[in-house]
This record gives structure tokens, sequence and C-alpha cells, in this order.
């Protein structure tokens, strides 16, 4: 009776030592990324990261695209996964602080997610062709504030921070002007370089080697180490811009110790030499953050865009 007793309590001992002696020992198998987009782009970035975890970790991170629904589909899977940490996802801001706000019936919120470290910001740049007559941001606003809603620029969807940074300038800025939405940043540039945009606002690295458009401003806080010789839209005397700042993931609940594992994890494999590489030639400014002034700093971009959302009168759809 009395060893059956004892039985018992060291069942539950080892019951409860369970979990944490997996949460030391983490990871013990390999660790699925979840890029909620197809391949291409940056998706070759956080392949060369996902192979840097995998050495930091002694495990796999098995990296997998899972595409559909501007994001949706790949962050719900997330999103709905276990809290154990070894389901993740990696990628941009957007679809946790923009599609609640744009997408109807969304299966997750932005609550629905641990943060745990950002990796870089992907810095957004307002452009015209090489031969355009406008040699400063202020020139072209002039243009524009003499012809309202007759200047055309193109970007590359409606309601991401692309087009919300412009929305933001051109109310700051007293301008009135027509945005017409491409797929990609390509199709955009295309368009500029044949003469049907005044200007377009395009990820840095889609423009910063080329010389047949000339960047005007970037819409950060600062110079892009990219394009060093181009002001940032703070430096002009404006404000309250979005960046596309992308880090990695994990579902709500996920345990402390294992998130502190992970952003160990990241902060070594941002430094490493292949990735540096990889994001000076995606154009990426590596930023890294930990997991809690992450969350803080994501928080509020959450909430500014609520507020800008309300504002234009966005409903999801």
């Amino acid at each position: 009776m009395r060893s059956a007793k004892w039985a018992g309590v060291f069942a539950v001992l080892f019951s409860l030592a369970g979990p944490a002696a997996a949460q030391d020992g983490y990871p013990t198998r390999p660790v699925q990324l979840i890029y909620p987009f197809g391949s291409g782009g940056t998706d070759s970035l956080f392949r060369v990261f996902a192979m840097a975890m995998g050495k930091q970790g002694g495990e796999q991170f098995v990296y997998i695209n899972r595409e559909g629904a501007s994001g949706a589909i790949g962050a719900a899977s997330v999103a709905r996964a276990q809290p154990d940490g070894y389901t993740l996802m990696i990628g941009p801001s957007i679809v946790m602080t923009n599609l609640p706000y744009t997408q109807k019936d969304l299966s997750y919120t932005f609550d629905s997610f641990d943060f745990v470290c950002q990796l870089n910001v992907n810095a957004f740049v307002l452009a015209v062709r090489a031969d355009s007559p406008y040699k400063r941001l202020e020139d072209l606003l002039d243009a524009a504030r003499k012809s309202p809603g007759k200047f055309n620029y193109g970007h590359s969807g409606t309601y991401t921070d692309v087009h919300l940074n412009m929305l933001t300038l051109a109310k700051q800025a007293g301008v009135q002007v027509q945005d017409i939405a491409y797929r990609g940043d390509g199709p955009n540039l295309l368009r500029l370089l044949a003469g049907d945009l005044e200007f377009t606002i395009n990820s840095v690295v889609s423009v910063a080697s080329r010389n047949d458009v000339r960047p005007l401003a970037v819409f950060w806080d600062r110079r892009h180490p990219a394009l060093p010789d181009v002001p940032s839209v703070v430096e002009l005397g404006y404000s309250s811009f979005f960046t596309g700042y992308q880090g990695v993931y994990a579902p709500k609940g996920t345990p402390k110790p294992v998130i502190g594992k992970l952003e160990d994890m990241c902060m070594k494999a941002v430094q490493t030499e292949e990735y540096q590489t990889a994001a000076q030639k995606q154009g990426a400014a590596v930023v890294p953050m930990r997991s809690e002034p992450f969350a803080a700093e994501a928080r509020k971009n959450y909430e500014t865009k609520g507020k800008l959302f309300g504002e234009l009168g966005v409903q999801p759809q």
C-alpha cells in the first residue's frame, strides 16, 4: 500500500519535471519555421537564417513556405500550433499589424503570438525616374500641390505599409495624389520607367543598385545603409512612418525558457557572416531586437495603424 502511494507521488513529480526538462534541453528535435508567403525575394535571406539557427541550436530548422491570403493562412497555422517552440513563424510584421484591420474573418489576432526577436528592418523609398525634373522630395511635393489629384504613384499593395506611408506623407505635406497598386516592386518600376507614374514607393532593395531611378527619400527615422546619400523623411521634417520589420514569432503561451533560448539563438544567428552577407545583398538593415522590446514596438505599431485605419474608414473585407 505504502509503495503504491510513493509510486503515485513519483509519477506526479516526473510528470511535472518532464516539460521543464524538455525546455532545458530545447530544441531536442527539428523545428518548423513557417514563412507565410511564397518563395523569392526576402525568402532567400530567411533560408540563410534557418540554417544559422540550426547551427546554433544543434537541431534542424525546417524552412516551409505556406502562402495564401496575403500571409493569413501561414500565420493562422502557427497561431493554432502547440506552444512548445517547435512551430514558429518568420516574416514581415504586416500579418499581425495590418491584416487584423483589413481582412475579414481572420482566425487569429495580434495577441495570438509571442514575439521572439526582430531580425531586420526593410525600409521603403520614394523614387522618381532618373531623368525626372524632381531632384528633391520638396520639388516633387511642390509640383503635386500645384496640380491636385493629377500626380500618379505606384505601390505594391493597398493598405500595406508602403501604401500607408504615402497616405501619411500626403496628409502631412498637404498634397492630393492618385495611387495605383501593382503586384510587386517589379511591375511598379516598369510602369514608372514607361512614364505612367510620376513616382513610386518601393522597397529599398528594389532600387538601391539601379541607375535608371532617383531615390528622393527613405521612409525611416535614419538614412538606410544601402542608400547613404538619400535623406530620411524624418530628416526632411516629416514623421510617423512605417518600416517593414521582420522577425520570428511563436504561438501564444510558448514557455519563457524556450523564448529565451530562441532569442539568444537569434542574436547569434544574425551576426554570422553568412547572414550579414545575405542581408546586405537583400538591402535589409540588420536591426536585431530581443523579445520584450520587439513586442512593445510591435504593439505600438499595431495600435498606431489601428488609429490610421480608423481615420481612413477602412473596414475588414
